[in-house]
């Protein structure tokens, strides 16, 4: 089969929460191989709408298609790399072992892959640090591999510079702008600034609240 050149497409998406409406009738789409960010003030909806397209929020009107195929109750897109909130790793595991936790759920990857991976976002698959003694740098450049380690088509990143220091901001950027131009990796992103998002991202959407 074919792959379709549009990674997402939100057509007439209703929802709300207790009453209040954070998106009406909105359409919205994102071509294979875009790299775009969702920018809007806190409470907007960004969040709610990255979980719907990774399947975790249903609309309450309109369809969602992610990678050709249209999400259903139950049922969660193919072929993404998420981060979302917090990453729920486990603090009494080395990272390595985490991410071999994670890895084994699908089992696309090797141990090998894996540390080739964490020594990409700038961490030691050797180390013996438990994740609970990780800086919040370290465990972003955590959540970063264990989004992309499985090679994604799809990157739906919800914040990944918030709160980390100016170098981590500088390596991640370098490393998901590489992603998308050398991979064509799609990317959908959210962010709070400006400067983090120029450049990298082509696109760039902003929600207003109703």
């Amino acid at each position: 089969m074919e792959k379709s050149e549009i990674m997402v497409q939100m057509n007439h998406v209703k929802k709300a929460y207790k009453g209040n409406v954070l998106f009406t009738d909105l359409n919205f789409t994102v071509e294979r191989g875009e790299s775009c960010a969702i920018v809007g003030a806190n409470g907007a909806g960004k969040s709610v709408l990255l979980k719907m397209i990774c399947g975790l929020v249903r609309p309450d009107e309109g369809d969602i298609t992610v990678g050709g195929e249209k999400l259903e109750k139950g049922k969660f897109p193919k072929d993404i790399g998420v981060i979302l909130d917090n990453a729920g790793f486990l603090p009494g595991e080395t990272g390595l072992k985490n991410l071999s936790i994670i890895a084994g759920i699908l089992r696309k990857v090797t141990k090998e892959e894996l540390e080739k991976t964490m020594r990409l976002v700038g961490l030691d698959p050797a180390s013996k640090v438990k994740v609970g003694k990780y800086s919040l740098g370290m465990k972003q450049r955590l959540a970063i591999a264990q989004a992309i380690m499985e090679k994604p088509s799809l990157l739906i990143l919800d914040e990944p510079f918030n709160a980390i220091d100016e170098k981590t901001v500088k390596d991640f950027r370098a490393l998901l702008g590489r992603l998308n131009a050398e991979e064509g990796v799609t990317i959908l992103m959210t962010s709070h600034h400006q400067e983090d998002i120029q450049g990298l991202c082509k696109n760039i959407y902003m929600i207003e609240s109703l």
